[in-house]
């Protein structure tokens, strides 16, 4: 008895030690930081663009998520801004606001900035998103990059050393890759 409470007092306080040794690295890294991704997309510009603007439809092919909770839209110097609340599941929601959307030229060129909309979050900052040709007319490049900020030491440290800068970024490409494939 005595030697399996020793292991869970080692255990208890191994635990300890990697949540501070956590904390500390996470606390040397910056607050601030860019990720960028891309990729081509086998669709073209305007099917591409019609998935990420159509926020509605998001849940029928961005696997996390659940539900799209429009809101009004915003009033802003381009004239009104797509506002939308993403139900994550399990109580995690996130509010964005679309702060400019520049449409398709007969080029194919097309740029989305999105703004995670939260007052005082945690995380957050703008994710944007520029198409333009790809190397064939059914095809796209898109070039996804996220500005962003993460305050809590240890969201820091688990996305530097566990999930990864580009985890999101890499998830929303392969779901649009998925999408666009689709009729």
């Amino acid at each position: 008895m005595k030697s399996l409470l020793r292991i869970l007092a080692t255990l208890f306080a191994l635990g300890i030690l990697i949540a501070v040794v956590a904390y500390i690295d996470g606390a040397t890294l910056p607050v601030d930081h860019t990720a960028t991704v891309t990729g081509i997309v086998q669709a073209p510009p305007a099917k591409v663009f019609t998935l990420i603007t159509n926020i509605a439809a998001a849940p029928t092919w961005r696997k996390n998520v659940k539900q799209v909770h429009i809101l009004p839209p915003v009033s802003g110097p381009n004239g009104a801004q797509d506002h939308w609340i993403e139900d994550l599941g399990q109580g995690q929601t996130m509010t964005f606001l679309a702060v400019r959307t520049d449409d398709p030229t007969p080029q194919g060129r097309a740029r989305r900035e999105v703004l995670l909309d939260v007052a005082g979050a945690s995380y957050g900052g703008t994710w944007t998103y520029a198409l333009s040709p790809g190397p064939t007319p059914t095809q796209t490049t898109l070039t996804i990059t996220e500005a962003g900020f993460i305050h809590p030491p240890i969201y820091r440290f688990l996305m530097t050393h566990i999930l990864g800068r580009n985890a999101n970024l890499n998830q929303y490409e392969s779901d649009i890759q998925a999408a666009a494939i689709r009729p």
